[in-house]
């Protein structure tokens, strides 16, 4: 099972003008003096630069002149480019620390949760439009990678061969069983983490 690292949010197109000056400058505040980043790169000077040049020209660009919403722009590029770059370092020192990374002031990428894989309870059974199919259906789970759908002639014993139909689905239909004959069935949910859980056994005689 491999750790997965928590990442920083280095998009910052999802802030306003004013609302990106302010996150530049939680990060500024919350980094200086911070023990954990001693010489960041870019420098924290670097970014103060940045912040200082974004911030005149967003004043400047107040009365939507054309020349002064060109420099803001570009002044805006160049402050996210400069937080992206110091956001990779912070990632890269953190290595994956929680505690590290919230103490720089850059927000973190909330993490999917992985719902926990459990016995897909009963399995319905159900003859085919053919000859020699079965049905197999067990009730979907959320986190499921895929299912392993499996048979084998009844009755079940330490000896008997299951033979899987591996499937993304939670339903599937089995072919080319003998007609007149018992069979087992029972499904396996695979989780993201590769844990496998099986439902119970059912039965059905294939027609």
């Amino acid at each position: 099972m491999f750790m997965v690292l928590q990442k920083l949010r280095l998009n910052f197109a999802r802030f306003t003008d004013s609302g990106l000056l302010t996150k530049a400058r939680q990060i500024l505040q919350d980094m200086t003096g911070n023990p954990y980043f001693t010489n960041p790169i870019p420098t924290l000077a670097d970014l103060q630069l940045a912040i200082d040049a974004y911030s005149v020209a967003l004043v400047n660009a107040t009365d939507l002149g054309r020349l002064y919403v060109a420099e803001k722009n570009a002044t805006r590029q160049s402050l996210e480019m400069l937080l992206a770059q110091l956001g990779m370092y912070v990632m890269y020192l953190a290595n994956g620390s929680d505690v590290v990374l919230t103490s720089s002031g850059f927000d973190l990428v909330k993490q999917r949760e992985v719902a926990a894989i459990t016995n897909p309870g009963s399995v319905t059974l159900g003859n085919g439009i053919s000859t020699g199919q079965l049905t197999t259906l067990v009730q979907a789970q959320a986190g499921a990678k895929g299912y392993s759908h499996e048979y084998t002639l009844y009755p079940v014993t330490p000896e008997s061969v299951w033979t899987s139909n591996p499937s993304s689905r939670c339903k599937t239909t089995f072919t080319g069983l003998e007609a007149g004959k018992k069979y087992a069935v029972r499904v396996g949910v695979l989780g993201t983490n590769e844990e496998l859980a099986y439902s119970g056994i059912a039965t059905m005689y294939v027609q």
